[in-house]
């Protein structure tokens, strides 16, 4: 587009009869009607279409072409939609600035960004995956990334822009955007895994020997740092396995500067007694300023003040008093 731009070719149009446009190649689109005679346009030798209206009078007049977007319209056509002119020559600055803005926030080249990107939201999803499977390594299959078509270096560039914005699912402009809130959320998981293999030292039975017996229950309420939920709940399943008497546990863990996570489960036959454990934890989620929920075997719950985690931990061991006494 942009080789027939700077051919500099002549525009003409031209009023005659439809079997004359038809003999000398004009292009008709199937299914549509034509009246007699026709108004035909000529760009140099490349085109002849039949058109009602005409712009320029020299290709060179578009100044350049930048394509935006193709997509389906009905079964069987397709629309193109491009820019000409300065707002053609302001998207490739676009391209060009985001593509530059974004490979240096990941040290890579502009024509390696959409691999790159791709690398970086797979590996933030192993991440969370390792997290979730309380820090156990998981495979995860590696999508495939649209070959760049050969076409020149802005060509390239553009493509992979194109790429990006779409495993991003944001639009071009905010591509950098996106890209450093992905890396500070890596950052941030990085962390989380790094406290989760130091909590991986505790077992149950380290949170047995810190029990107390209230009422006749074997009472675990223990701030356990690093450990997500899941690893939380895999404690407690391990202590009321192992725990022949009637058995209550809570547990909180920190994550970041600004939220708690609090588990809480008890045995059957404390549920046989009416008891649960969505009823003990809401006061307690209640002290870091969050509330939750669950069965009544087991309750998960959040907050949003860990300063406050110390109170929480002996409200908890109050609640089950109060509970028990009720």
């Amino acid at each position: 587009m942009n080789d027939r731009i700077r051919e500099a070719s002549s525009i003409q149009a031209e009023i005659l009869p439809l079997a004359d446009a038809r003999k000398a190649g004009a292009m008709m689109l199937f299914g549509e009607k034509y009246p007699d005679p026709v108004r035909m346009v000529s760009m140099g030798s490349f085109s002849k279409e039949l058109c009602g209206g005409i712009h320029l009078s020299r290709t060179d007049e578009a100044m350049s072409f930048e394509l935006v977007s193709e997509e389906s319209v009905s079964a069987g056509t397709r629309r193109i939609l491009g820019l000409t002119g300065p707002r053609a020559e302001s998207q490739r600055k676009q391209v060009l600035q985001t593509a530059d803005a974004a490979s240096k926030l990941l040290h890579c080249s502009p024509n390696q960004l959409a691999h790159t990107v791709v690398d970086l939201i797979q590996g933030t999803r192993k991440l969370k995956k390792q997290l979730a499977g309380g820090g156990e390594s998981t495979e995860t299959s590696q999508p495939k990334v649209p070959t760049l078509n050969s076409g020149g270096e802005y060509a390239e560039i553009r493509q992979s822009v194109r790429t990006t914005a779409r495993a991003l699912n944001v639009s071009v402009e905010e591509i950098p955007n996106r890209i450093q809130a992905l890396l500070l959320e890596q950052e941030e998981l990085k962390k989380q895994l790094v406290l989760l293999a130091q909590s991986g030292q505790t077992s149950a039975d380290d949170l047995l020997k810190d029990s107390e017996l209230i009422s006749g229950v074997r009472v675990v309420v223990a701030e356990t740092p690093g450990a997500n939920p899941n690893l939380m709940r895999q404690w407690i399943d391990q202590i009321r396995k192992k725990n022949t008497e009637p058995t209550a546990v809570l547990l909180a863990s920190r994550s970041g500067d600004d939220k708690v996570v609090l588990v809480c489960g008890i045995s059957k036959d404390l549920m046989d007694r009416k008891l649960s454990a969505g009823s003990w934890i809401g006061p307690v989620a209640e002290v870091v300023g969050g509330g939750g929920g669950g069965k009544p075997d087991l309750a998960q719950a959040g907050g949003r003040f860990p300063e406050k985690l110390p109170e929480a931990l002996l409200t908890a061991k109050r609640v089950w008093k109060e509970m028990m006494e009720a």
